[in-house]
């Protein structure tokens, strides 16, 4: 100790602090990590069971394809080693929420039977935030423009895609927990938004657009509507593939397209991690806000749900994650 201040301790005493391991040398071990089964690990067999009971499921309903095997596969990965296992835990709500959607299929039609809303929605959209008249979306259909085609049409490609993308950031920069509320987030969002679509089922702009405002028509596709714009640029069929799969014709009510990139906009402030994408984030956002009503999917009423229903599901789970003072059950 000098003039009050702690010495630096003199190389060699062997209780100074450890040079950073080099990169080249921790990739082995990290590549051993996760493609070594593990020796140790104590295991169960309870996912990969129920990843076995979802593809016989899937199969006996009708309609199994590759990417439902897949999906069901991931639960060895709960039994390989620690690594794979953590990974999986963490994004187990992601896979849940894929399974969840996909499983629509099977019930929405029924569900919604008879109980669709369409004209009601459009006239009160028309009415609070119409111009002149008229819908957002109907003065975005005579007014377009190639560069905002594929800026919204690129949005909505890569939606999930961000979200997905930063929560695997998280991860891979060892934060499992941060990663595990994005999934969270994601899995409680899009449950809430799958209820509306059966509690409040609702046409969006482009049904109108195409059918008016009788009473609906059930059992069609799903449109691509203004986004086929985008491919007709780039002489893709990005969208068709997108939406072959959808069953969700009646899901305008809210926009979960708002609601992803909000969460993560929000997240991104809280983890300093990904401090780098909160402009980024933000942007994507206000992108997307944009391009929910700009390609005839969703109202700007549906926008603003979406925002409450993202605003909604990231409180919930700031709650849940909350620690508690002990002695609080």
């Amino acid at each position: 100790m000098a003039n009050g201040l702690p010495c630096r301790k003199d190389v060699g005493t062997g209780s100074e602090a450890k040079p950073p391991v080099p990169l080249r040398r921790l990739e082995p071990r990290v590549l051993r990590e996760w493609l070594l089964p593990s020796r140790a690990m104590e295991r169960s067999g309870w996912l990969p069971a129920l990843g076995l009971l979802y593809i016989a499921a899937i199969g006996a309903l009708g309609g199994l394809r590759g990417d439902h095997v897949l999906l069901g596969s991931l639960g060895l990965l709960d039994v390989y080693n620690e690594r794979t296992r953590l990974f999986l835990r963490s994004f187990f709500p992601f896979i849940l929420t894929g399974v969840v959607f996909d499983s629509m299929r099977y019930y929405y039609w029924p569900g919604i039977d008879g109980r669709v809303h369409v004209a009601g929605p459009y006239l009160f959209e028309r009415t609070w935030f119409g111009v002149g008249g008229r819908t957002l979306n109907e003065l975005f259909l005579e007014h377009h423009w190639a560069a905002l085609d594929l800026a919204t049409g690129f949005a909505y490609v890569v939606f999930v895609a961000e979200y997905v993308a930063l929560a695997m950031l998280l991860f891979f920069r060892g934060r499992p927990e941060a990663a595990r509320t994005f999934a969270r987030c994601f899995l409680l969002v899009n449950v809430m938004g799958f209820a509306t679509y059966f509690i409040f089922p609702v046409a969006p702009p482009w049904y109108v657009t195409q059918y008016g405002l009788g009473p609906a028509r059930m059992y069609i596709e799903p449109a691509a509507a203004a986004a086929h714009r985008f491919d007709a640029l780039l002489g893709t069929h990005v969208f068709d593939q997108m939406y072959s799969r959808g069953v969700d014709v009646f899901g305008a009510y809210p926009s979960l397209h708002v609601a992803y990139p909000l969460i993560a906009a929000i997240l991104a402030y809280r983890f300093r991690e990904i401090r780098w994408a909160r402009v980024p984030a933000v942007l994507f956002f206000l992108l997307m806000c944009v391009a929910a009503v700009y390609l005839q999917h969703h109202y700007f009423t549906d926008v603003l749900l979406g925002i409450a229903y993202a605003l909604v599901a990231l409180a919930a789970i700031t709650a849940l994650e909350r620690p508690r003072p002990r002695g609080v059950l």
